[in-house]
């Protein structure tokens, strides 16, 4: 715990010391690129969390990904057995890492550590507006968490991120390869074929209304459908791993209840944020998506683990509806509340539901299980 602590504080203090004030002509118009921190201590708070995130050992998924790399074949084999819709990617990009850079596991996972911090911290620095909330909430809300314990979902997350651009301007023709791309890494990317008709449509519209009916017909039909898909997981690499104890009772009220604050304050100021920021539409549907996610996930947390895909997003919605509130007097008090109640619910994450104490031995800063992490 302590390793989360630390790093929180030392990059919150960069990105502080880095504050700049954002451009008055972008704050007079519908908001797009809303930059508060200068690009150099934006760049050197990054490296440092994408490098500790990199030091990880004995944390999440890690070890399982450790040892398929030592076990990685040679680059030219992976590509010659390379097969569509069957993640081989992933197989590819290991083994050239392997062959080409470096066949030392704690490489592979820091390189992956940073292909994955920086799309997501570049996101944050250009749309929320707020850099260090949205850092601070991205840590807090379990998301810096969920880069070490779903290695290749946010890899292929954030790959997804580079199709953002595309999304927003309708240009299917350069969305759906970058989705390709990335579902070559994680099948499930493919949801965001779906995504591509329903990401700007009106917040609150009818939409709106569709996805949140199908999501409590998913909810209310779950203890059915969990178990077919359960069954359907069963059948491949992850049936092991996702039908265990840890997947069965992965989703729980505090949980559901950090996913709903977004939407929640998004409907009390409806009429007040939309028309500010160009992209509060599709930021707000991603939401409503991992919120649907999260209540689907109820009585089956394999339907939970599609949220990795969009609680991105919760955050910088989240950053925009506390700041709005936080810009009247009367509700100046929400800010700070705001970082409390989600500082607790880390600590619950951190020492509750993953029995993690303050020093662990083997989860950072440590490359094998003969030596202890000096921190």
């Amino acid at each position: 715990m302590n390793v989360f602590v630390y790093t929180t504080i030392i990059v919150l203090i960069i990105f502080y010391i880095g504050k700049s004030p954002v451009d008055p002509n972008n704050l007079a118009t519908e908001r797009c690129i809303i930059r508060d921190t200068n690009a150099m201590f934006f760049l050197l708070g990054t490296v440092i969390l994408a490098f500790v995130t990199g030091q990880r050992f004995a944390y999440g998924d890690t070890l399982a990904y450790l040892g398929y790399f030592g076990n990685c074949d040679t680059f030219s084999n992976v590509l010659s057995q390379f097969t569509l819709n069957s993640e081989s990617l992933f197989k590819v990009y290991m083994s050239f890492i392997h062959t080409y850079i470096s066949q030392n596991p704690r490489v592979f996972i820091e390189i992956t550590s940073f292909i994955t911090i920086f799309p997501i911290m570049y996101f944050y620095y250009n749309y929320s507006g707020d850099l260090k909330l949205a850092f601070y909430l991205f840590v807090m809300s379990g998301c810096w968490d969920h880069t070490m314990n779903g290695l290749r979902q946010y890899l292929a997350s954030s790959i997804l991120l580079f199709a953002f651009t595309a999304l927003i301007k309708r240009k299917w023709y350069l969305y759906l390869p970058i989705v390709f791309i990335a579902a070559q890494i994680h099948t499930s990317a493919y949801i965001f074929v779906l995504i591509y008709f329903i990401a700007n449509t009106k917040a609150f519209g009818k939409t709106t209304k569709v996805i949140l009916f199908v999501g409590i017909m998913v909810v209310i039909s779950s203890p059915l459908t969990g178990n077919l898909v359960s069954n359907l997981v069963d059948s491949t690499e992850y049936g092991e791993k996702y039908n265990g104890n840890e997947w069965k009772n992965g989703v729980n009220i505090f949980r559901i209840l950090v996913m709903a604050v977004p939407i929640v304050l998004a409907y009390i100021n409806r009429e007040k944020i939309e028309y500010k920021y160009k992209y509060y539409n599709f930021v707000f549907n991603m939401s409503l998506m991992c919120l649907i996610f999260t209540l689907s996930g109820v009585f089956s947390a394999v339907y939970a683990r599609f949220n990795l895909y969009f609680e991105i997003f919760n955050v910088v919605l989240l950053v925009w509806n506390i700041n709005e509130f936080n810009n009247k007097k009367e509700y100046s008090w929400l800010k700070p509340t705001a970082c409390i109640c989600y500082m607790l619910y880390f600590i619950y994450q951190i020492m509750f539901v993953y029995s993690i104490s303050w020093h662990e031995d083997y989860l950072f800063f440590v490359d094998n299980w003969y030596t202890k992490s000096w921190i």
